[in-house]
């Protein structure tokens, strides 16, 4: 019997309506430099501007992927802006990280199933939680989810921004079942990710769930229960199914 489910974010509970990484770094950069021209900072034309965060975030994202190791958009806007000149100050660089994360919410939507879906695990008395591999900063990502109607559903939430911890390393999944007080063979992660989701959660002892949408998938890549919707989680834990989660 389960006491609790845990979610990745990006691909299971939340979706991307563009994969253009041009696209998305332009649009997150963009809300930062017309805040920092009305404070009156002196910068470069814009494409350069969007160019040198493009840049770094790239830089950045490899390497940690390379080290296992996140990095933290905080951290790389400081050192963008210093090489321009511009001290922000621990304040403003916060704020520039949260208005990058508000700049790529036109991109970003919830699934219309986990609403309603998380409802049902909630009712039947599932602790929820969320490990999520993600550059931008925990207090960024709970705004979003906040906007959403997700953010209550999740006491704890572990971001490997916030604890350098990177899936499917399996100290991230123990931060997460200490703070929920759940044994790991207690527990069922749900993520879209064989080599992050899958591997890092079996890897502690905690069942899991793969999320593929509408895809064919020619094995299981060990995950316990394959899923094709957040909705068929309900039957697989013997919750009600919701009346309102029909739709992807």
């Amino acid at each position: 019997m389960f006491e609790a489910v845990l979610f990745d974010i990006g691909n299971t509970l939340v979706y991307f309506r563009s994969t253009r990484i041009r696209e998305l770094l332009d649009a997150a950069a963009r809300p930062a430099y017309e805040r920092l021209a009305e404070r009156g900072f002196r910068l470069p034309p814009y494409p350069r501007y969007a160019a040198r965060i493009r840049r770094a975030f790239i830089l950045n994202y490899i390497w940690s992927r390379l080290r296992g190791r996140e990095t933290k958009l905080i951290r790389t806007l400081e050192r963008v802006h210093a090489a321009m000149r511009i001290d922000l100050g621990e304040t403003g660089v916060e704020e520039l990280a949260r208005l990058c994360t508000e700049g790529l919410r036109p991109f970003m939507h919830s699934d219309p199933q986990a609403v309603p879906v998380l409802e049902e695990l909630r009712r039947a008395g599932l602790k929820l939680g969320i490990v999520s591999n993600t550059h931008f900063p925990g207090f960024a990502i709970d705004g979003f989810l906040a906007e959403e109607g997700l953010l209550d559903f999740f006491p704890v939430r572990v971001y490997s921004s916030d604890v350098r911890f990177m899936k499917p390393n399996p100290r991230i999944f123990q931060l997460a079942l200490e703070r929920m007080a759940v044994a790991p063979g207690r527990a069922l992660f749900v993520g879209d990710r064989p080599d992050k989701d899958v591997s890092g959660a079996a890897r502690v002892g905690m069942r899991t769930v793969l999320l593929v949408g509408g895809a064919e998938v020619p094995n299981r890549h060990g995950a316990d229960h394959v899923i094709r919707s957040l909705a068929e989680l309900c039957p697989l834990l013997g919750c009600s199914s919701p009346a309102h989660a029909s739709g992807s």
